[in-house]
């Protein structure tokens, strides 16, 4: 299984790579009122609005000391191209499915995750972009969408 690892808040994380279509530097958003909380706001990526996604504030960690995004991974869920900002990239990695681990029942609870992978001493955690946003989430990020439209024709 091929992964792209980023690291999140001095911890390691990853993501299917067939889910990222590019990694970005994005310099500027554009906040959007009454969006989620966890919505930095969007930027246009060759001509297409993105919702820009903090992933600290989506799960609930601490928020980090520059507001610059260093890394925007550009992934697509449920057919919405999504930017899910990160604070770096580490590259891609190999991981043999024997060396993954389900998630215990502790770990349960956070529905994205879908394992923890060991690497040398290294644990990543696996999240599946498809189940990172909640439905509720996912009606949000399509209001955003619905803003900038009606915004776009006026």
């Amino acid at each position: 299984m091929h992964l792209l690892c980023f690291n999140l808040a001095d911890k390691e994380y990853a993501v299917g790579i067939e889910s990222v279509r590019e990694v970005r530097r994005i310099k500027q958003v554009t906040p959007i009122p009454k969006a989620l909380d966890f919505i930095e706001g969007v930027v246009s990526l060759r001509g297409r609005v993105v919702p820009i996604i903090n992933l600290r504030k989506k799960l609930g960690l601490q928020s980090a000391k520059s507001a610059s995004f260093n890394r925007v991974l550009i992934t697509e869920s449920n057919n919405h191209v999504l930017g899910i900002a990160v604070d770096s990239v580490l590259g891609v990695t190999a991981i043999d499915k024997a060396n993954i681990e389900p998630p215990d029942e502790i770990l349960k609870k956070c529905e994205y995750l879908t394992g923890v992978g060991k690497v040398a001493k290294r644990l990543i955690l696996i999240i599946d972009i498809e189940k990172l946003l909640s439905g509720e989430e996912k009606s949000g990020i399509l209001e955003v969408h619905k803003m900038i439209e009606i915004r776009k024709k006026a």
